[in-house]
């Protein structure tokens, strides 16, 4: 019996913030005004207290249909 799959992929938008010191809110804004690359993003960014401010559902707009024959 042939089957008839469908492959949705959906993507979620979430907006979180956190509160940073002064000297962190400098040291992100060289690191993220480096145009020679050679800073690394600071190790204090995964560290940090986030919470979730705003969210926005995905949607199932990216449907692809695929014929399996047996």
């Amino acid at each position: 019996m042939a089957k008839l799959q469908k492959f949705i992929t959906q993507v979620d938008y979430l907006w979180y913030h956190a509160e940073i010191t002064d000297e962190q809110a400098a040291e992100y804004k060289a690191y993220e005004n480096d145009k020679t690359f050679k800073l690394e993003e600071p190790d204090w960014l995964w560290d940090l207290d986030y919470d979730l401010v705003r969210d926005k559902p995905g949607s199932d707009n990216q449907e692809v249909f695929q014929l399996i024959e047996d």
